[in-house]
C-alpha cells in the first residue's frame, strides 16, 4: 500500500503527522510523495483561520484528482469542528478527529477497497476529547533532519475570543514527564540534535486536575514544564532544547525566571503578544496586559541581550482602533523581536469575536499588516545587526551552493560559507554573524 500525506498547520500537526507515518511504515506501507499516485490520501488540516480551512479543501481536491480512486482520509483541526461540511464533498471518503489519529492506520486498513457506507466518520463531540492520545514515540522529520518534535500536552482551556482551536482539540491533556523522556533518549540516540516541546498550548503542560507528574526525590517544588525541562535537561548527549511556544496568558515573568537556569534550553522562546493595546488584549480575553509582556522580555534580555523571541500578532481585531494600532506597532519597536507572525483577523463562526461589534473592514485589516509587518522587518534586521560580530552556537541542517543553513540557539537562520566543506551537517559549531542575508544572515565559522 502507497500512502501520501499533506500536513497543515502547527507543529503539533508535523509531529502527529510524523507518527501516523510510522504507524503505516509498521504495517508494511510505502509512504510516497503528496504529488505521486498514491493509494491513500491523508490531509491532516488546520482550521485556525479561514484561509487554513480554503487550503484544506483545495488540498484534498487537488491530491485526490492524482488518483480519483484511492481513499481519501480527511483529519485534523477542520475535520474536528466541520464534519458535516467535510462529508458532502465527494473526494472525501474517510473524516477522523483530532483524538483518533492514533488508530489511524487501523481504520484505513479496514476501509481500503470498501466505497459502500462512505464517507466514514470517526469524530469524538467536544465532551468526549478528554483522554491524551499517544501517538508513540516517532522519529526526527526526515532521517537527513537534526531536529524533532514531541508532543507534550494537547488541548487548550483558554478559549480566546478570536481562537476555534480549544473546540478542535478539546481540554488540556498532559503526556506524563516519563513517557516524553523516553521519546527523547529515543531521537537523542539516532542522532537528533535539537529537541522541540510542543503542544497546542504548551505552557498548560500539567495543570489539569490531577494529572500526576510521578515526581522524582530532587524535585521538590517543581510543577508543570519546569519538570519536563529538569528532566530533559539532565540527559547525556549533546543536544538542546527549544520550546516551540508559551503563551502569557498562562505564564509569568517569575515562570519564565525558572526556566534560564537550564543549559540545553535555547535562548529562544516564542511569545504570543497578539497585540501591543491593552483595550484589543481585552477584547481578546489574553488575561494580561502590555506591561505584564514586556516585563517578561525585560527578564530575558538582562539574562542574555541577545536572546531570541518571536511572537504573533493579530491586525484588524474587532474594536482595535487607530490609537490601538499604534499601540502594537510601537510595542513591536520596543521589545526587540527576532520575528513577528503578522495575521490578519480572520473571523471564526463559533468564537467570541465573530459575534463582536466594530469588525474590521478588509481594507484596513490589509493596510494595518502591511504596517505591521514592515515594522516586523526594521525589528529583525535591528536585531540581526545587534548580533553583528556575536558568536553564536549554530546547528548545521542543510548544505547548498557552498553554504551550510541552520539556526543559531537564539533563532537566526545563519548562512555559513563552507565551500571546503569543514562544517558536518548535523552538527553543533560556534559561528561569527557577519552581515545580513535574504532571509536570515551570513556568518563565519568561529576559530577555535
Amino acid at each position: 500500500m502507497k500512502v501520501a500525506f499533506h500536513t497543515l498547520g502547527c507543529k503539533v500537526n508535523q509531529y502527529e503527522t510524523e507518527a501516523m507515518k510510522e504507524a503505516f511504515v509498521s504495517r508494511g506501507a510505502e509512504i510516497v510523495s503528496e504529488d505521486e499516485a498514491a493509494d491513500v490520501y491523508i490531509v491532516n488540516t488546520c482550521t485556525v483561520t479561514n484561509i487554513a480551512d480554503r487550503k484544506s479543501r483545495q488540498f484534498i481536491r487537488r491530491m485526490s484528482s492524482q488518483n480519483p480512486g484511492a481513499l481519501m482520509v480527511v483529519t485534523g483541526c477542520y475535520a474536528q469542528v466541520a464534519e458535516d461540511s467535510l462529508a458532502k464533498m465527494p473526494e472525501v471518503d474517510m473524516i477522523v478527529g483530532n483524538s483518533l489519529k492514533s488508530g489511524i492506520a487501523d481504520a484505513v486498513y479496514e476501509a481500503v477497497g470498501r466505497k459502500d457506507g462512505l464517507p466514514l466518520r470517526k469524530v469524538l463531540p467536544y465532551d468526549e476529547l478528554t483522554g491524551y492520545d499517544d501517538m508513540g514515540i516517532v522519529s526526527a522529520e526526515e532521517s537527513s533532519k537534526c531536529r524533532a518534535y514531541i508532543k507534550i500536552e494537547e488541548g487548550c482551556d483558554r478559549f480566546c475570543a478570536y481562537c476555534l482551536i480549544p473546540f478542535a482539540r478539546g481540554r488540556v491533556r498532559s503526556r506524563v514527564p516519563e513517557e516524553i523522556v523516553a521519546e527523547a533518549k529515543g531521537l537523542i540516540g539516532r542522532g537528533c540534535r535539537e529537541i522541540v516541546l510542543t503542544g497546542i498550548n504548551t505552557a498548560l503542560y500539567g495543570t489539569e486536575a490531577g494529572f500526576d507528574f510521578r515526581r522524582m526525590d530532587d524535585e521538590a517544588g517543581l510543577s508543570g514544564l519546569e519538570t519536563v525541562i529538569k528532566r530533559l535537561d539532565a540527559l547525556e548527549g549533546d543536544f538542546r532544547i527549544r520550546l516551540s511556544s508559551l503563551e502569557p496568558t498562562v505564564v509569568d515573568v517569575n515562570d519564565v525566571r525558572k526556566l534560564l537556569g537550564y543549559g540545553k534550553l535555547c535562548h529562544h522562546l516564542h511569545l504570543s503578544i497578539q497585540s501591543g493595546s491593552d483595550h484589543v488584549l481585552g477584547l481578546m480575553n489574553r488575561r494580561y496586559s502590555a506591561a505584564d509582556y514586556l516585563e517578561i522580555v525585560r527578564a530575558l534580555k538582562d539574562f542574555d541581550p541577545d536572546y531570541g523571541i518571536t511572537t504573533d500578532i493579530i491586525a484588524g481585531f474587532p474594536g482595535e482602533t487607530e490609537e490601538d494600532h499604534r499601540e502594537t506597532l510601537a510595542l513591536i519597536e520596543r521589545a526587540g523581536f527576532g520575528r513577528v507572525h503578522v495575521f490578519r483577523y480572520s473571523p471564526r463562526a463559533g468564537t467570541a469575536a465573530a459575534k463582536m461589534s466594530g469588525q474590521t473592514d478588509g481594507g484596513t485589516k490589509a493596510r494595518r499588516g502591511a504596517e505591521l509587518q514592515k515594522a516586523a522587518d526594521r525589528a529583525f534586521e535591528a536585531f540581526a545587526e545587534q548580533n553583528r560580530g556575536r558568536t553564536h552556537s549554530f546547528l548545521a541542517e542543510e548544505r547548498a551552493d557552498g553554504y551550510v543553513s541552520g539556526y543559531t540557539d537564539n533563532y537566526i537562520r545563519a548562512y555559513v560559507k563552507d565551500e571546503d566543506e569543514e562544517i558536518r551537517t548535523g552538527e553543533f559549531c560556534d559561528v561569527r554573524i557577519t552581515g545580513m542575508a535574504r532571509d536570515g544572515v551570513l556568518a563565519v565559522k568561529a576559530q577555535d
